[in-house]
């Protein structure tokens, strides 16, 4: 059996696209992760690297900063909701087809309950990050552009124009699809590595180490991240029902593969910043 220390991205990606019913956009998915391998390696390095001492503040201002760039795409999900909802509004289509609009219009947005608090008094995952941050750093600076890295401001505006400004609205809900399945296999290792961080560099109280892991926790609790991902596989076979089109798998796995590569490009800078 694999320890925990062993396990990849892939292998908390895999048990997942047991829920894809389709087996051309299963495909895709599988061909992208193949094809994009050194990519994934890059990315657990790093995580494995941030578990494995305590680094200095300036250090750990660059990673959540740069963390938080990859994650917390609230205004791209509301942007490419809006652009289906406006589309039914006022568009030139039937009654079915609106329907069909606002349910992948709704569908997208659900991905965001959790990060906006619906069912816990309104604590949003902003807050639970700002919580993991600053239990390493002394100070809220590290939001500020002095620790702000190109690779993960490009990142992040690769996701909300994919999302938000691409003329196929596949490509934004691709991007929101695989953003979702990526994100449940990465806070799965990112968990690890911080509880490694914590438990051996660290002498936190069991509360400092739950208030600093939570936001963490919280996309892995309930496999939430999961569900986000099916949600949006609903929205997209709402959508394609709606405006009377096929699926684009070459799209679809296209768009997995660029953004891992992107992606990685984030970790690789952040990996020669971090000291």
């Amino acid at each position: 059996m694999k320890t925990i220390e062993q396990q990849t991205l892939v292998s908390f990606i895999e048990p997942a696209l047991e829920h894809v019913e389709d087996n051309q956009l299963r495909t895709a998915l599988q061909q992208a992760l193949a094809n994009q391998e050194p990519a994934l390696r890059t990315i657990e390095s790093v995580f494995e690297k941030i578990g494995s001492q305590n680094w200095t503040e300036t250090s750990f201002k660059l990673i959540f900063n740069a963390w938080k760039e990859t994650h917390l795409k609230m205004l791209a999900i509301y942007g490419l909701s809006c652009r289906m909802q406006r589309m039914g509004l006022e568009g030139d289509v039937t009654k079915e087809e609106q329907h069909l609009l606002f349910l992948a219009a709704a569908k997208n947005a659900e991905t965001s309950y959790e990060d906006l608090g619906l069912d816990f008094d309104g604590g949003t995952h902003t807050e639970l990050y700002h919580n993991l941050a600053e239990s390493f750093v002394s100070d809220d600076s590290w939001m500020l552009q002095a620790f702000s890295m190109p690779e993960a401001k490009a990142f992040k505006t690769y996701v909300y124009r994919n999302m938000v400004v691409a003329p196929d609205i596949q490509t934004g809900l691709f991007t929101n699809m695989f953003s979702e399945i990526y994100n449940h296999a990465e806070y799965s290792i990112a968990i690890n590595a911080f509880n490694r961080l914590i438990d051996e560099h660290y002498e936190f109280t069991p509360q400092q180490k739950t208030k600093a892991t939570t936001y963490i926790f919280a996309h892995i609790e309930d496999e939430t991240e999961l569900n986000h991902f099916t949600v949006v596989i609903d929205a997209l076979n709402y959508y394609t029902k709606a405006t009377n089109t096929a699926i684009d798998y070459t799209l679809a796995q296209n768009t997995f593969e660029t953004y891992l590569q992107k992606l990685a490009t984030v970790f690789e800078a952040l990996d020669q910043k971090i000291m």
